[in-house]
């Protein structure tokens, strides 16, 4: 339907605001994000132009490679034009992690404030997302406790805003209110408590969870709804993600953009956990809606920086700790995957603490801050390898099978240990057992040690299944299966939690138990 502008020239404001909507909607029908182009005051700048113009933010030295990242992540380039406003991002969700000192937090704390601009150009916003007008649009800043989230980001992200002109005086909030800032059309920046609860209520679009990675992992806590694992980013990631699906959805979309940052720190935590889940959307779609900006800060500071010279760092693995590599020093084409070229001056991190450095600087998880045991080429040269007595090395009762194989047996009069990790449903069972073969001296210097050489018949893992329990029935029938088979079972022991009743009915069958 064509607009005649003389007639519309006639109309009210709101009327016409009201007539322009109302065609839009009918002509582009479920495409939301044509339907909100209409609905704006002003036509949003581009992240560089916002960035950089004094009326903004006015950042002139901001890192190239930053605003290069920031473009993409905010309005990527697309043919034929400039760059594209959105409100709705292609992104819904960014992982910031890596190294220190890489940008991290000022990527987050300025797309923030660009997705507050963006709102700040719509004429209601509540009315595009069909939201009660007096209730609030909230973007959260939270960390660990409330005292990080307001003394970090907080106050860099105000002291910001403060700064621009564009919202001291086109959109300005509430300069008497310093605890949060709450702006026109109810929209707020607040830093909240690390905790759940600490939203209920709210209509969060968007915000900063910081420092994923460092909360709290409690077993067994009180905190968990079932009595479980209590696992703080998660609980915090979960809520606001649901709170920004259920207000802001359209069509499958959800506006604004979260961000989970932090530096890096163990195997499997939680920024590891998202980058899993971005790989598996990438594997099923070939798109995802998880940003990941993984970098070292040689990888980000501006050209000179640093002299270009390098030095190489063998990053290790579980079993072989991490060095720094001699000059015309070599790995096997194999391990060429974890040799990483430093700039030379890092080298006196890496020389004095090299797990840290590995962390900090580079950006690689570590399985420790300072393993207890440094030699692990020395661990490694303590195993040999031979073929499971088992068909597989994890199973879930009663969904899989599994057998054991006799002709694997290694002399089955020797007396066997077993060991049992019990789990219920959050985790896995872990189930080992083995036997000594025969006792070796080993050198301790001037002297030498008699010390027993252990073969290990199997290393299993117990899954829950879905929806269920570990059942510890199935694992005493299991050792009473292997039992039957010829293997001279005689010690079992577990862990205390949940095992005293299964350690009872086994010394009733005669096997010498304990903890």
């Amino acid at each position: 339907m064509e607009i005649d502008e003389a007639a519309l020239a006639m109309l009210s404001p709101e009327a016409r605001e009201t007539l322009v909507f109302a065609l839009a909607a009918e002509r582009d029908g479920d495409d939301y994000e044509k339907r909100a182009f209409w609905a704006l005051r002003d036509y949003p700048v581009s992240i560089e132009e916002f960035i950089r113009d004094p009326q903004y933010l006015g950042n002139a030295s901001i890192w190239p490679a930053l605003l290069d990242e920031l473009i993409e992540l905010n309005n990527p380039r697309l043919p034929g034009r400039k760059y594209r406003a959105r409100l709705f991002t292609l992104f819904s969700e960014v992982i910031l992690t890596g190294g220190i000192g890489t940008g991290k937090t000022t990527i987050a704390l300025i797309s923030l404030a660009y997705q507050l601009y963006v709102l700040s150009c719509f004429k209601s916003p509540h009315a595009l997302f069909e939201l009660d007008p007096a209730s609030e649009i909230v973007i959260v800043m939270q960390n660990k406790t409330e005292r990080l989230a307001k003394n970090v980001d907080y106050r860099t992200f105000r002291a910001g805003i403060e700064g621009s002109p564009y919202f001291s005086l086109r959109f300005p909030f509430d300069p008497k209110i310093k605890s949060e800032l709450r702006f026109p059309n109810r929209i707020v920046v607040r830093p909240v408590a690390g905790t759940g609860d600490a939203m209920l209520g709210q209509n969060v679009i968007g915000g900063i969870i910081d420092e994923v990675n460092f909360m709290d992992s409690v077993d067994r806590s009180k905190r968990s709804v079932d009595g479980t694992e209590y696992d703080q980013a998660t609980d915090l990631y979960q809520t606001i993600a649901r709170r920004r699906a259920s207000r802001f959805m359209k069509h499958g979309k959800v506006p604004g953009l979260l961000f989970l940052v932090s530096s890096r720190r163990y195997p499997g935590q939680f920024t590891d956990r998202k980058e899993e889940e971005r790989r598996q959307q990438l594997a099923e779609t070939g798109e995802t809606s998880i940003y990941l900006y993984d970098r070292r800060i040689w990888e980000v500071k501006p050209a000179g920086t640093y002299s270009g010279e390098m030095f190489r760092v063998f990053t290790g693995e579980p079993a072989r700790k991490p060095f720094i590599l001699g000059d015309g020093e070599e790995v096997a084409p194999h391990d060429q995957h974890l040799v990483m070229e430093v700039p030379v001056e890092f080298r006196h991190d890496f020389g004095s603490d090299i797990y840290n450095a590995l962390r900090d600087i580079a950006g690689l998880s570590t399985t420790s801050v300072h393993p207890f045991f440094t030699d692990r080429d020395a661990i490694g040269r303590c195993f040999g390898a031979h073929v499971s007595i088992l068909s597989c090395d994890t199973v879930c009762w009663p969904d899989e099978r599994l057998e054991a194989y006799p002709k694997r047996f290694h002399r089955p009069e020797l007396t066997r240990f077993i060991h049992i990790d019990p789990s219920l449903t959050q985790d896995a069972t872990g189930i080992v057992m083995g036997c000594v073969t025969r006792f070796v001296k080993v050198p301790r210097g001037e002297e030498a040690e008699i010390l027993p050489l252990i073969h290990i018949d199997f290393a299993l893992q117990v899954r829950p299944p879905k929806n269920g329990e570990i059942s510890f029935e199935r694992i005493r029938e299991f050792i009473y299966t292997l039992h039957g088979l010829g293997l001279a079972i005689k010690f079992v022991t577990a862990d205390g939690f949940q095992s005293a009743d299964t350690l009872q009915l086994l010394r009733r069958k005669g096997y010498t138990t304990g903890t």
